[in-house]
């Protein structure tokens, strides 16, 4: 089984009680309409651009995804190149960051062998029209990205540099295309070797080629006629095909169509062909926009197209919009409730615009699996979709509120409630009103739905984007509910930008504490404000504490939800990565001494810190390193011939930092590796040796 996690405890400040949290990735399995996505609980993108290579040398095919606030993800293929099974292994492949650089996102990587020295090198167009170029010093099997420049050869071009490389020309050297912002495609020759390239200053403008946007060029002999033809993706989420006629030396490309196989991906279309089971044909990736300038509702990461022809005459077979996570478009609002009551819980989001996503847990209350059914559930529309369930009427089954979201007010945004007029095993939602507790609310209203009062009736709080938090009293009874006027910045509280939260007993007391996801791209959080009152009568302590903390350019929590997931009497937390359209998935491992001891905070862009100095080593070099919780790590030198000259450290090691010699008496002088292994991960640094 796959599964891939990554460890964190975060002791509070105040108390002694410690909780800790593991993220996982595929480790509770989704189906989307007959496909499951390899990391589903990833997050999603906001932009994708997928590029495949045999980066580890394994004779199949690894993926690399760029995203739009400038990281690049990376896959590794745990199957083989029949059948493709993919790891999510990094948010940020060999920590590569472009979030820091002036429209550094967007980023669009592809590897080439631009040396001819038997590996891929790392390229990456960015928002601003940059090529930016890492050297592969490593080998084959164990790459080792260098970087050598942020504009190779000085090229700047109109903008969302999107590149590939081709030998146009027949030269036995790579010519490089790069598509822009408008949609010119712009060609590149490269008048140096296979060995030293030497790209033309002088950029062409390709055949008068204009997409109208967004042109991301893409070179395949998709009939097997040994000549490159050219696809392109552009703005508007199709892609355009020009068939090359001529000859293998001599390029003659022919306009066919401008909506190739009626593909459609929404917006800001990346192709990539592959053959990824084996079969001797290309398969079809498509990468595209719809996050956070998303114009409409658009379910998907990556769109996978099986090859179904043959290598001479392409047929294509649409076999999944999301072919790496669940990624339901901008802004996946995650609740849940068990709407089928068969003792699980089944969940909602509220997607872009209006929409209201179901997917139903069928599985088990101890092991869940989550099967997509739709992305209008019951024909309800409400802008801004945030949803909530509760029983608000007392007839055993979860009547459905939703936050409006308006601009500008007035008016302002209303509080909807829809009644289930069904049962719990079938439920029916009749609207009952779009203004249950009315406000002069800021923009768009996120309910949180709890009995704060012990009196056996369901109170609402409402938290609008000036992050006003509202006390929303219900007066009445179990049966006839009747909400106070909304009461603001209860307890002192309040969410600048609003922010979305939810009532759980984290610590066991018996009284329900608020747990809020905060934060902004590059740091975000969970924090928990303990309730040190009663049932009866809370009291709300401050400041937070922090459980859960992401440094990543890429991620901002928004949604969340507290669900008790594998019955194990602890609540896990369900996170919406806000703008990336997925949800990220976190197991709650208090007092789980089963579990691995989680790492003191989670960064997912380093963790391991594997560096090693002196180089050269005259004769010795230490290698310093830092694991993030008990794991085995092996550290070994190898020969270029990858022979193990010495082993350094083997077996299990305690979390901290670590210094190790390496002292070279008993080798040549030459070139070496020290290779590291840990957990799910492989890293090697080249070390010269001189005597």
């Amino acid at each position: 089984m796959r599964t891939l996690i990554l460890l964190l405890t975060i002791p509070t400040l105040l108390f002694a009680q410690e909780f800790t949290f593991r993220q996982e990735f595929d480790t509770i399995p989704v189906e989307i309409d007959g496909w499951q996505p390899f990391a589903p609980w990833m997050g999603g993108y906001a932009f994708s651009y997928p590029s495949f290579s045999d980066i580890d040398a394994d004779n199949d095919l690894d993926l690399f995804v760029g995203d739009q606030p400038g990281l690049v993800s990376y896959y590794t293929n745990i199957g083989n190149s029949l059948s493709a099974d993919y790891q999510f292994a990094t948010y940020s492949y060999n920590d590569i960051n472009l979030s820091p650089l002036p429209f550094g996102g967007y980023t669009a990587p592809r590897l080439c062998d631009i040396d001819n020295d038997d590996d891929n090198d790392l390229f990456m167009g960015d928002f601003a029209g940059l090529v930016h170029y890492w050297k592969n010093i490593g080998i084959p099997s164990n790459p080792d990205f260098q970087l050598v420049t942020d504009t190779l050869e000085g090229i700047d071009i109109n903008g969302l540099s999107k590149m590939d490389f081709v030998d146009l020309d027949s030269d036995e050297d790579f010519d490089l295309f790069i598509g822009d912002y408008f949609g010119f495609l712009w060609y590149f020759q490269n008048d140096g070797t296979a060995q030293t390239y030497n790209f033309s200053n002088i950029p062409i403008h390709f055949e008068g080629i204009d997409v109208g946007g967004f042109a991301c060029p893409r070179f395949v002999d998709i009939d097997n006629d040994d000549d490159c033809d050219l696809f392109i993706g552009e703005e508007d989420g199709k892609i355009w095909f020009y068939e090359n006629v001529g000859t293998p030396s001599s390029y003659n490309f022919e306009y066919r169509t401008g909506y190739y196989n009626s593909i459609d991906v929404g917006e800001d279309a990346s192709p990539e062909f592959a053959d990824i089971d084996g079969d001797g044909d290309y398969d079809l990736f498509v990468g595209r926009g719809g996050g956070v300038y998303a114009t409409s509702y658009s379910i998907g990461d990556v769109y996978y197209y099986e090859n179904t022809g043959t290598p001479q005459n392409a047929q294509w077979q649409l076999i999944t919009k999301n072919y790496l996570s669940l990624d339901e478009g901008q802004r996946a609002v995650i609740t849940s409730t068990d709407i089928d009551s068969d003792q699980d819980a089944d969940l909602f989001l509220g997607n872009w615009g209006t929409m209201l996503t179901y997917i139903e847990n069928i599985g088990n209350e101890q092991d869940p699996f989550f099967s997509w059914v739709t992305s209008s559930y019951q024909g309800i529309s409400v802008n801004s979709c945030n949803p909530r369930f509760a029983d608000i009427d007392n007839d055993q089954d979860p009547d459905l509120f939703i936050g409006e979201g308006v601009i500008p007010n007035p008016p302002y945004p209303g509080l909807h409630l829809f009644q289930n007029t069904g049962t719990p095993q079938t439920a029916i939602y009749s609207l009952i009103t779009t203004d249950l507790i009315p406000g002069n609310y800021h923009a768009a209203i996120r309910p949180t739905l709890a009995d704060i009062n012990g009196d056996d009736d369901i109170d609402v709080f409402l938290c609008d984007n000036d992050g006003i938090f509202y006390y929303c009293e219900n007066i009445g009874t179990p049966d006839a509910p009747r909400f106070s006027n909304p009461q603001p910045n209860w307890q002192g509280i309040s969410a600048p930008g609003g922010k979305f939260s939810v009532f759980h007993d984290l610590d066991g007391d018996l009284d329900l504490d608020l747990i809020f996801a905060k934060g902004y791209y590059g740091d975000t959080f969970v924090v928990f404000y303990r309730n040190i009152g009663s049932p009866e009568s809370p009291v709300i302590s401050a400041p937070p504490d922090t459980l859960i903390r992401i440094q990543n350019p890429g991620i901002v929590f928004s949604g969340i939800d507290i669900i008790d997931i594998d019955s194990d009497g602890d609540g896990d937390f369900f996170i919406e990565s806000a703008y990336n359209g997925g949800i990220l998935f976190f197991r709650n491992t208090t007092g789980d001494t089963s579990a691995v001891q989680p790492r003191l905070s989670l960064d997912p862009l380093h963790g391991i810190h594997f560096t090693l100095g002196p180089n050269p080593a005259n004769p010795v070099t230490w290698i310093s390193y830092n694991l993030p919780y008990p794991q085995k790590a092996e550290i070994a030198v190898y020969n270029l011939l990858g022979q193990k000259v010495a082993t350094l450290a083997s077996g299990l090691q305690m979390p901290g930092s670590h210094r190790i010699p390496w002292i070279a008496d008993d080798v040549a002088s030459g070139v070496y590796w020290v290779r590291m292994e840990v957990d799910l991960r492989v890293e090697a640094k080249r070390v010269v040796v001189t005597k």
